[in-house]
């Protein structure tokens, strides 16, 4: 609960997964209200999360294993983070009055979110790998757009603004925690 507001009632699914997963992929914006306010969709979001890591593994094989574990271990911490940073820029930095949000709502939605990047199973393939992968970035990046509107009631001016800056931030955090371990991200050592 955020100075005022109300938090998510549980509700159950009124979808079962995998229509959720389908839906939030194909850009209805029905299903991330649906995940926003259902409370026990939070292990689902996060079961997308590690599907779309599974997926990106896969998709990498011919890649060191170094890379590998780092892409992966990246991927969940920075699901996390980034999170995050949307809930704190959405409500706290750019905040509206319409905004009821918690970080639950937030961490179901971007979950979600996620669901294009199950197709980077597809990735390791010789060209069509690379077409996979920008299709996938774009798409991910709409998805995580409709995401912020329906966690924190926004418009779409003012999701991308808190995308934007909340990307930069997750960036910065990111570049300081490879500083500190030593991670070259151009081979994963």
């Amino acid at each position: 609960m955020d100075g005022g507001g109300q938090t998510a009632q549980p509700v159950g699914p009124t979808r079962s997964f995998t229509d959720r997963l389908i839906g939030a992929a194909r850009l209805d914006r029905s299903v991330y209200e649906e995940v926003e306010r259902d409370t026990t969709a939070t292990t689902q979001a996060i079961l997308v999360v590690v599907a779309a890591v599974i997926a990106s593994v896969i998709g990498a094989i011919f890649t060191d294993i170094g890379t590998v574990i780092v892409s992966a271990l990246v991927a969940l911490i920075g699901f996390a983070v980034s999170a995050g940073f949307i809930y704190l820029v959405g409500t706290r930095l750019i905040p509206s009055d319409r905004v009821e949000a918690d970080f639950g709502q937030v961490l179901r939605t971007l979950g979600f979110a996620y669901a294009p990047q199950l197709l980077l199973v597809f990735a390791f393939i010789p060209v069509v790998g690379l077409l996979v992968f920008l299709v996938v970035f774009v798409w991910t990046i709409v998805t995580r757009i409709i995401a912020i509107q329906s966690a924190l009631e926004a418009s779409i001016g003012r999701a991308i603004a808190i995308a934007i800056i909340a990307g930069i931030l997750a960036a910065i955090v990111q570049g300081i925690l490879f500083s500190i371990f030593g991670v070259d991200v151009n081979t994963g050592n």
